[in-house]
């Protein structure tokens, strides 16, 4: 009988063999952590020290929080729909009566997915557009060739269109996350009772709804002034980035 072996030339090539890649590593770490947070947020309810009022009101008061925070209005809305939608599959299949909130709960979990990712490649196609033609529009040829590169203003006036796509961007990455997070705190292997699980996801479901709604409320309140402080912010780093430039 014949014996193979296998001779790796430096650990790179040992743990593209084993798929051992970092940045996967990286992101079960941040997917425990989160999982972690959430036990340990929802563990009063679940173990029956919190009504569900008191729950639901203790939810309500930490989204009120996050929303006074800058931006906390739009994580709001990038966290709760994303909670919502896990709790709501993992239940579907495991408490409905009905056979199809299960099938239903899958593909409302897939198509938010997929709108984010949507939404992010679009604003990355825009965001290269409208920026093209504030640089061009704003920026004449002879004013580069001069100073040698973009000026402060045009820089500053095509932040708003990056911020927004980042935010697309972290859309996607939260809902990501979250998904694997909340599989691993519904399928904690510790766990060896079913009500446990679907207490978990009603409690996470809870708090998802809650953010959702603050989100909602708080999200037509961005002003004018928003935009000009990040024009502000991006003239200040830009010129700050220009005076270490002449430094050196």
């Amino acid at each position: 009988r014949g014996e193979s072996t296998a001779s790796f030339e430096s650990m790179e090539d040992f743990k593209a063999a084993v798929g051992w890649n970092v940045h996967v590593l990286r992101t079960r770490k941040r997917e425990a952590d989160i999982a972690i947070h959430l036990r340990t947020r929802i563990n009063d309810y679940v173990e029956g020290f919190l009504t569900l009022d008191a729950f639901k009101d203790s939810c309500y008061e930490e989204a009120a929080t996050i929303a006074k925070e800058a931006s906390g209005a739009r994580y709001l809305l990038a966290i709760g729909p994303a909670m919502v939608a896990e709790a709501n599959y993992f239940l579907g299949y495991r408490k409905s009566v009905v056979k199809w909130r299960g099938p239903v709960g899958n593909l409302k979990k897939k198509m938010l997915k997929l709108r984010r990712k949507a939404s992010m490649y679009k604003s990355i196609v825009y965001t290269a557009k409208e920026s093209f033609g504030i640089i061009s529009s704003e920026c004449p040829e002879e004013n580069l060739q001069h100073d040698g590169g973009v000026s402060m203003t045009c820089l500053s006036n095509t932040m708003p269109l990056i911020l927004e796509m980042a935010w697309k961007i972290n859309y996607l990455d939260i809902t990501t996350t979250l998904s694997g997070a909340c599989q691993k705190l519904f399928y904690d292997a510790n766990i060896l009772s079913k009500e446990e699980r679907l207490l978990r996801a009603q409690a996470v479901h809870i708090l998802g709804t809650q953010f959702y709604l603050v989100g909602l409320q708080e999200a037509g309140n961005a002003t004018v002034s928003s935009v000009d402080e990040i024009k502000d912010r991006a003239n200040a780093a830009f010129a700050e980035s220009m005076k270490r430039g002449n430094a050196d």
